[in-house]
């Protein structure tokens, strides 16, 4: 007999529900709370651990539905618009750690967006953008065109067709600094490739040596060329 005075097929009802009550607050309370929701979510019960690995993390769990035979709504022209400002977002942060820009720092940005729904709704969304990118709000703008000021001394990044964003240099590095750093970073590489260079120009090292370390420091140093060309040619660009 069950707690509340039910026979055992009802107390068994009784825990389904409320399973699945629980389960369902999970899913539905992750996106706010999601390591909280995502630990009391594993002492639910549930199936088997099987192929679908999903089954076992709320995050990649379903989102509920009033009825699982109908697939869930979803409107194309917000998702591509997310996905855009996801790769807006994605290139300002990569381009930040190409230029090894401090954390803290907060740039300059010009985005370019033809004039549409998608620039309405990037404005929309700037705020997010800001604190995303680590952008300075107030040297954040959406432009339907790129002008020639805008080019002028920035980076330039291609997010989708149409979509760009420029990132003036002066924001991103210090010139004096980043021409001594990438300076010393190419005497150093030099030294290592001469060095590694003239190991393989001995011929006891290269008849001698196992074939796979042969292999490895000639792969070693087409690497350290390679990054001994783009650190050349941002010194360049400088």
């Amino acid at each position: 007999e069950g707690a509340g005075g039910g026979g055992a097929e009802e107390s068994k009802a009784a825990r389904r529900v409320l399973v699945y009550v629980l389960d369902t607050s999970m899913r539905l309370l992750h996106p706010y709370m999601p390591y909280v929701t995502e630990k009391l979510w594993h002492h639910l019960p549930r199936a088997a651990k099987g192929e679908e690995q999903a089954n076992h993390s709320l995050m990649l769990a379903d989102w509920p539905q009033m009825d699982d035979s109908v697939p869930l709504v979803t409107d194309p022209d917000v998702v591509s618009t997310f996905e855009c400002f996801q790769a807006l977002t994605r290139s300002i942060r990569n381009a930040r750690a190409e230029y090894n820009v401090e954390p803290g720092k907060r740039i300059s940005a010009v985005v370019v967006v033809p004039s549409g729904n998608l620039k309405d709704e990037i404005e929309k969304e700037l705020k997010s953008l800001v604190v995303l990118a680590r952008l300075d709000p107030e040297q954040v703008k959406v432009v339907d065109e790129a002008r020639s000021e805008h080019k002028v001394d920035a980076v330039q990044l291609v997010v989708q067709d149409g979509v760009e964003v420029y990132l003036p240099l002066s924001g991103l590095i210090d010139p004096v600094k980043e021409r001594a750093r990438l300076e010393k970073k190419s005497k150093n590489m030099t030294k290592e490739i001469e060095k590694l260079s003239s190991r393989l120009n001995s011929k006891g090292f290269v008849d001698k040596a196992p074939a796979a370390i042969v292999e490895k420091a000639r792969s070693e140093l087409a690497e350290m060329e390679d990054q001994l060309s783009k650190v050349t040619a941002s010194l360049e660009a400088l």
